[in-house]
């Protein structure tokens, strides 16, 4: 089994154990034989279609893959066909490297043939091998043994197809003769023809499974056996992402068991790994000394049986043959002080049964985690190995081959594995393992301005708890304090160019409570910068911290992305200023059902904090939510996660806080607008004559509402001009330098846009009490302005912020709704046409009727 995560040795140490294993292990370099095709094999039909050309990447195709398994000769054979089509297949296509692990399985290759203009050019010789040791997962301090059988063609040319065919025999004893496999039947390269098989007895139950696209089989019976045959045709590449999630392959695959339940799986493993119960030797004086140390305390045991595990074994796999699976046992693993995650498991296990400590090895995935349930019953559902044990009533899980892990007794992080094989004693299915309560990071960073000349001094403190202590103990302790010093200058460097360390990184380290913190001191001579045409000093704010945690999606992303989780971060800016500061307090948050963010920018006395908090709520955003994820990113980076600001010296080191050009612009505006209303209401119109008996219609009915609607329109439009900051100077500087001009832009329309709206509200309100008889063009006018406006700043807002609230939404469809309504209402209706008829002035009109003479009111 393999680790799956981060660890820190030094790596000469893994090359010696190399050496020395691949010298114990293996006196002669395992042989490539040469011999004919088996007899068994099944034949098939030639198909010649080559794929599209727009679908062939790295210059070659696959024109075959054959794979036929015959589980009852433990023989896997191989046919494959590539077709070179450019100078790049050739670089890529032109050698053929097989993987075996000599402890248990023959190579024979069959032939190796090249095809030019439809000639056969034989080129198997058992010379053209060379027999390498794999070790790719060296660097993880894993030795498997197996080898690479490899042999580079020479003279390849484009147009070439290269057809070999090989047969792997043997099996893993350590399956006892049950057969598992996983079956891939979709490749990273086109594929013309793909043909799968399973040959068994009739008499071997096996269970199959196929995730995505895999052609239903085809099932024969012949002298006994049984072929589940799998046939596809123009199988196109599959594409991983670097972004998705470790468990989501978009890949055919078949997956074969004879494991009937998890219960045989269970069975299987405990036979295999048994814990030790007479412990002697070097490991049963460890006991004997940690039980003396402990007493009658069960859990302070515990935490010292875990730490004697994960502190004093260092972790390396030799897992040649059945050591792929069987530990080793615990008195050699605890005398060696090496061993993998089995190893370290089944020691960690051994250890506490030795004080009747309820224990057992546990299966994970640390790949597929939860996803593991997917699967059907199979030896290789697994890639991990740690610990479950009863505690005084409490279920505890442990990951053995962690390092640098705090906390005391059983308050210990555990990854979140999702779901494992508990191997015990009739245990029969998959147990859903408890999310251990994630880690977080609280960092603030302070900058100290004294004064224009002098270098700002930046303090940066960071604290870490839960899990995210681990990893960062284990960072350190791997670098050294040198080396990490160096690393994170050289990470600040990037954003100022002129900054030096001031002293040393300061650690504390609290293992009890498992909590670290790092304090570092910088000097930054470039942080504020002169504007030649205003003379004031300006600084750009950015939450870095909190950026680096968003993934980079784009429209071709086609997959889920992979998010850290579980994270949780409180991330906060401060800056002192002599003077202080006088802002407004400015909030943002956005919630999904995936992540949390929120900021809040707010200020007291001499110091400006910005504090941003980032959750990750799952381990990955889904394919449904990526455009959404996007456009979240894309605003939080133009409009929350930036902070700039402006101040003059002269001005007691005070940052100007009112935007007093636009504050100018508004009050000529708004004057401009109060002039020529004026003027409008003032100008005479033409006088009416009443009937006798006749006279002005009062204000009633419906009318009333749009008194009411006018007046709470000039409240409202107020309001905003008061509460969202538009006069505001770090608003009007607050976006993203590559949007600035745009933001400023929508800054003066949305200020604009209310100034008219309440004084031309205001007007139309003068003129409904008035019932004045130009009411109704001016008022529908008001309406469509108004309606306008709004889709204006939706508009622009939208466009440059790539979304906008729901309330803007909801403003937006509520002024098309009204202006539906209210436009139709003063064009058509009665009671407006027999109300609004006051002329100005408003004693300019007269009645007339029979037998009477004029009168004038």
């Amino acid at each position: 089994m393999q680790k799956l995560f981060k660890i820190h040795f030094r790596f000469s140490l893994c090359l010696v154990v190399l050496i020395w294993c691949s010298g114990a292990a293996f006196a002669d370099t395992p042989t490539v034989h040469i011999s004919a095709k088996p007899v068994w094999i099944n034949a098939l039909k030639p198909y010649n279609q080559r794929p599209s050309g727009r679908t062939i990447e790295r210059g070659f195709y696959y024109a075959l893959i054959e794979q036929q398994v015959q589980v009852e000769k433990q023989a896997d054979y191989n046919h494959i066909i590539r077709e070179i089509v450019s100078e790049t297949g050739i670089q890529n296509a032109s050698q053929i490297s097989v993987s075996f692990d000599p402890a248990y399985e023959r190579l024979d290759f069959h032939d190796i043939t090249v095809w030019r203009d439809g000639k056969p050019l034989n080129r198997l010789k058992a010379s053209a091998f060379k027999v390498l040791a794999d070790e790719q997962d060296l660097s993880n301090f894993i030795y498997q043994g197996s080898f690479s059988a490899l042999c580079i063609l020479d003279d390849i040319r484009k147009g070439d197809r290269i057809e070999y065919s090989y047969t792997i025999t043997g099996r893993n004893p350590i399956l006892n003769g049950k057969f598992c496999s996983n079956l891939y039947f979709q490749w990273g390269t086109p594929i013309s023809h793909h043909y799968t098989a399973v040959i068994a007895s009739s008499q071997r139950k096996l269970n199959f499974k196929t995730f995505n696209k895999v052609p239903k089989p085809v099932i024969s019976q012949n002298n006994g056996l049984t072929t589940y045959a799998y046939e596809g045709f123009q199988i196109p590449p599959v594409h991983d992402d670097d972004n998705q999630p470790s468990w989501y392959d978009e890949r055919g695959i078949i997956q074969v068991s004879e494991f009937n339940t998890w219960g045989d799986v269970v069975n299987w493993a405990l036979s295999i790994n048994p814990p030790s119960l007479n412990i002697r030797g070097d490991l049963g004086s460890r006991i004997a000394q940690l039980k003396k140390e402990a007493g009658a305390n069960k859990e302070k045991y515990f935490r010292a049986a875990v730490r004697t595990v994960q502190q004093e074994v260092r972790y390396m796999g030799i897992e040649i043959g059945e050591y792929s699976h069987r530990a080793n046992n615990p008195e050699k693993v605890f005398k060696q002080r090496y061993g993998d995650c089995k190893d370290k498991s089944l020691l960690l296990v051994s250890m506490l049964k030795a004080n009747d400590i309820d224990a057992q090895m546990v299966l994970v995935n640390a790949d597929m985690n939860e996803h593991v349930d997917q699967y059907i019953p199979t030896a290789y559902a697994f890639n991990h190995a740690v610990v479950t044990a009863n505690v005084n009533g409490k279920q505890v899980w442990v990951d053995a081959t962690m390092d640098n892990q705090g906390g005391e007794g059983t308050d210990i992080y555990f990854p979140r594995y999702g779901k494992g094989l508990v191997l015990k004693a009739g245990n029969s299915a998959l147990t859903t393992i408890p999310p251990a309560k994630g880690g977080s990071i609280t960092a603030e960073d302070i900058y100290t301005i004294k004064n224009v000349k002098s270098p700002v001094l930046f303090t940066v403190k960071t604290t870490y708890a839960g899990d995210e202590t681990d990893y960062i103990r284990g960072k350190l302790e791997s670098s050294g304090m040198a080396e990490t010093e160096k690393n994170y200058l050289d990470y600040y460097s990037k954003i100022y160019n002129k900054i030096e360390a001031k002293d040393s990184i300061i650690v504390k380290d609290d293992l009890k409570k498992n909590i670290l913190t790092t304090i570092e001191t910088y000097k930054v001579g470039d942080f504020l910068k002169k504007d030649s045409t205003s003379d004031k000093f300006t600084a750009d704010l950015f939450a870095n911290v909190i950026n680096n945690q968003f993934p980079s999606i784009t429209s071709r992303t086609k997959t889920p992305v992979s998010v850290t989780y579980p994270y949780d971060a409180n991330y906060t800016i401060k800056v002192v200023l002599p003077g202080g500061w006088d802002i407004n307090e400015a909030h943002d948050a956005i919630s999904r059902d995936y992540y949390h963010y929120e900021s809040n920018f707010s200020s007291a006395g001499d110091t400006l904090s910005l504090n941003y908090k980032l959750s990750f709520l799952k381990d990955n955003v889904p394919v449904n939510k990526l455009d959404e994820f996007r456009t979240d990113i894309k605003k939080l980076n133009n409009t929350s996660l930036g902070y700039s600001f402006s101040y003059t010296p002269d001005e007691v080191a005070k940052p100007a806080t009112v935007n007093s050009i636009l504050v100018l612009i508004a009050f000529l505006v708004t004057v401009a607008l109060i002039v020529l209303g004026v003027w409008l209401y003032q100008r005479e119109t033409p006088g009416i004559v009443f009937a006798y008996g006749s006279t002005f219609v009062p204000l009633g009915g419906w009318l009333i509402v749009v008194a009411v609607f006018l007046g709470g329109m000039v409240v409202s439009s107020v309001w905003g001009l008061s509460s969202q900051n538009y006069f505001n100077i770090t608003s009007w500087n607050s976006a993203a330098v590559k949007n600035i001009a745009e933001h400023r832009f929508l800054i003066i329309l949305e200020t604009l846009g209310n100034i008219i709206v309440a004084c031309y509200a205001m007007f139309c309100l003068a003129l409904l009490l008035n019932r004045r008889d130009i009411l109704p063009q001016y008022i529908i006018g008001f309406f469509v302005f108004r309606a306008a406006t709004s889709l204006a700043v939706y508009y622009v807002a939208f466009n440059l912020y790539g979304t906008v609230s729901d309330l803007a939404m909801q403003a937006l469809v509520g002024s098309f709704i009204v202006a539906a309504i209210c436009v139709p209402y003063f064009r058509k209706s009665s009671r407006v046409h027999e109300t609004f008829i006051v002329p100005y002035p408003p004693y300019n009109y007269s009645y007339e009727g029979p037998g009477t003479e004029d009168a004038r009111g």
